[in-house]
């Protein structure tokens, strides 16, 4: 049992490491998107605000999985109450696909489906905290720009 949860510690790791790679690449090199517009400073900072939520509800889901007892996950597709691995590949794979279809959208429906997705997942986030699942996920500095929605 104690070389298993060594083994699932080292793919947590893992999946950090490449998750957060990912993120410095697509905030360090935003590209042409397939699409008719552009991936610019707007689309990078409305996907950094979406981030920020998405991060919070996993910190709240693994808060989830680690008490049982006490709390029951909602979303379908993770169960009432999954393992961490789950909580970590579904996370990581929510903010892969939101941040392809993003790039993939014109960039009005970019827009559209980055604000829709930041407010869904502020909603959840909020629904979360008032059923005790607090998380203290503040911003260590202010951000200099504004974001035009």
């Amino acid at each position: 049992m104690k070389g298993l949860k060594q083994k699932s510690t080292q793919i947590n790791h893992f999946y950090r490491y490449i998750i957060g790679l990912f993120f410095l690449a697509l905030v360090l090199f935003p590209v042409k998107s397939f699409a008719f517009g552009s991936w610019n400073q707007e689309t990078t900072a409305r996907e950094l605000c979406f981030l920020f939520t998405l991060s919070k509800d996993w910190q709240q889901t693994l808060d989830i999985s680690k008490n049982p007892e006490k709390y029951s996950e909602a979303n379908p597709f993770l169960g009432a109450h999954p393992d961490q691995g789950k909580v970590h590949t579904y996370f990581a794979g929510c903010a892969i696909a939101h941040a392809l279809v993003a790039y993939m959208l014109p960039p009005r429906y970019s827009k559209l489906w980055q604000v829709t997705w930041i407010g869904i997942q502020s909603s959840v986030t909020e629904h979360n905290n008032n059923n005790g699942l607090d998380q203290e996920m503040g911003m260590e500095y202010m951000i200099s720009f504004s974001i035009p929605f």
